[in-house]
């Protein structure tokens, strides 16, 4: 197979929490259920967050769409392996754009720090 994209980016973790705290209905617009998750203490996981929105903007700069064609953040589920290993699961026109590529697998990295996110996407088709 041959790799058809790849996106990367960086996104400030004290940004997301920012706008999760700032702006009513972000986490709504921007993530899936399944991928807000709680610490055991109920607070929720910014530097998971930032990662999973890192990878979405990796995988719109992936599909050379940007938001253009209609790609939407909430087409693009940022899900774990039960080994704790992301997946990602597109949707909607995004899933579309993607199989119009040729997409077959869709491999991605994800690091952070408390201060910082980056994700990779690579597009496999």
């Amino acid at each position: 197979m041959a790799i058809i994209g790849l996106g990367v980016d960086m996104i400030e973790v004290p940004r997301i929490k920012q706008a999760v705290d700032r702006r009513s209905g972000f986490l709504d617009r921007v993530y899936d259920r399944g991928e807000v998750k709680l610490s055991g203490r109920g607070v929720v996981r910014y530097e998971e967050l930032a990662g999973r929105f890192a990878v979405k903007e990796a995988l719109l700069k992936a599909i050379k769409t940007g938001w253009r064609r209609g790609a939407t953040f909430k087409d693009i589920a940022v899900l774990n392996e039960p080994s704790g290993a992301p997946y990602v699961k597109l949707s909607g026109r995004t899933k579309e754009i993607a199989d119009g590529l040729g997409v077959k697998k869709i491999h991605v990295s994800i690091s952070h720090t408390k201060e910082l996110a980056v994700a990779v996407v690579i597009l496999e088709g």
